[in-house]
C-alpha cells in the first residue's frame, strides 16, 4: 500500500495530468466545429452544383457525399477525437478521485480512527 506521501504524490500528478488535458477542450471544440461548418458548406455547394446540373434526385446525396469525402473524414476525425477527449477526461477524473479515497482512507488510519 502506498504511504500517504506517495499518495499526495500521485495525486498531485494526477491533478496535472487533468489540468493539461483539460486545457485542450476548447481547441478540440473548435476544431470540430469548423470540419462540421467546413462539411455543411461543402456538401451545400456540391448538392446545389448537382441540382443546377439536372442530375437526378435520387442520386444528388451519394455523388455530394463522394465530393465531399475528405471534408466527411475531417469532420469525423475531429468529433472522434472530441469524444476520446472527453473519456480522458473522464478516466482522469476518476483516477483522481480513487485517489483521493485511498489518501483519506490513509489519513483515517494513521490517526487511529
Amino acid at each position: 500500500m502506498k504511504t500517504p506521501l506517495e499518495t499526495a504524490e500521485l495525486i498531485h500528478t494526477a491533478i496535472g495530468a487533468l489540468g493539461k488535458e483539460g486545457e485542450r477542450s476548447l481547441d478540440l471544440i473548435q476544431s470540430k466545429a469548423k470540419a462540421v461548418s467546413e462539411y455543411d458548406r461543402v456538401m451545400g455547394l456540391a448538392t446545389a452544383n448537382l441540382k443546377a446540373e439536372g442530375m437526378a434526385a435520387t442520386l444528388i446525396d451519394k455523388i455530394a457525399k463522394e465530393r465531399c469525402h475528405k471534408a466527411l473524414y475531417d469532420k469525423i476525425v475531429a468529433e472522434e477525437t472530441l469524444k476520446a477527449h472527453y473519456c480522458r477526461l473522464s478516466t482522469l477524473e476518476s483516477q483522481l478521485n480513487g485517489l483521493q479515497s485511498m489518501n483519506r482512507y490513509l489519513q483515517s488510519t494513521s490517526r487511529g480512527e
